[in-house]
């Protein structure tokens, strides 16, 4: 009988994404015959990179036998013209079906929408023919957002989803913390059973570079308590992997039957990224210079 961990490690990968950026194409077309083909794979909206950039990267994504889901950043949308050609473009030349819509986070409003939600409402996704959007979730708690007002805005989006005949699914922002997730995860899956979520999780990297990320990122609370072990410390230049939450997801999918799957964001680089599933699909913790969180 296989080990418990090897049993949750695997059942964890079931229907695993990943997040990579335009620079990680290349990576990506050189090791996709080591992927699961036909997963999910998110293209982040960092700013500067531009509409072009993404729409290319989402056709060579769907060339390599993967499906595309670009990020949509509601506040970044400067027109609705922009965002009727942003869509277009994402559709008719990569096939995009789903989309994952967060707010962007700028303080400026440049255009007419918001948030999600006003994307959404505005009836340009149905008008395109997506047929699921993702919607953030944030298991660390957002520094600028209440837990009420999250969950209010949460409840509005899925509702404007269902009544624009759209499925919803959440992701999560990534969290060092199982018990964070997990407990996200079951208090979520109660008031709304069957919500397919996609927890966020970091692909191994230098801990220097995971702290600095979720300083961008806003996952105070998680970096904090990873500072404050002190038998981590003398690890930051060394490279971390996160096998509690990978394991963790895997157990509560077993345990629960509800729908939860690892999304990974590539912040050490996809090949790294690649290699370590390697290990993760073979239910084994080879690495000696991976280190639990």
């Amino acid at each position: 009988m296989a080990q418990p961990e090897k049993k949750y490690l695997r059942e964890a990968l079931t229907e695993l994404s990943l997040e990579i950026g335009v620079h990680d194409l290349e990576a990506l077309q050189q090791h996709s015959h080591l992927l699961p083909a036909g997963g999910r794979v998110y293209i982040n909206a960092v700013a500067g990179e531009g509409t072009a950039a993404r729409i290319r990267a989402a056709e060579q994504i769907r060339t390599a036998g993967f499906r595309p889901v670009p990020h949509i950043a509601a506040r970044r949308m400067q027109s609705e013209q922009e965002l009727d050609d942003y869509l277009t473009g994402f559709v008719e030349r990569a096939g995009v079906n789903e989309i994952l819509l967060i707010g962007g986070d700028l303080s400026d409003l440049p255009g007419p929408y918001a948030s999600a939600l006003d994307v959404i409402q505005s009836g340009l996704p149905e008008k395109h023919g997506i047929r699921r959007i993702g919607i953030a979730g944030y298991p660390d708690g957002h520094p600028d957002i209440s837990a009420a007002v999250l969950n209010q805005a949460m409840q509005e989006k899925l509702a404007a989803c269902k009544s624009a005949a759209i499925d919803p699914y959440i992701v999560m922002q990534f969290s060092f913390q199982a018990t964070a997730i997990i407990d996200w995860c079951r208090a979520t899956h109660e008031k709304y059973p069957g919500l397919p979520v996609h927890a966020g999780i970091p692909g191994p990297a230098k801990l220097g570079t995971l702290l600095r990320y979720a300083r961008i990122c806003g996952v105070q609370n998680s970096a904090r308590k990873l500072q404050a072990n002190k038998n981590l410390a003398f690890e930051l230049l060394r490279r971390a992997a996160p096998w509690e939450q990978l394991e963790a997801i895997g157990q509560y999918r077993l345990d629960t039957g509800q729908p939860l799957s690892a999304h990974l964001f590539t912040f050490g680089g996809l090949k790294e990224t690649i290699s370590w599933l390697q290990q993760a699909a073979k239910g084994r913790k080879e690495n000696s210079d991976v280190v639990e969180f």
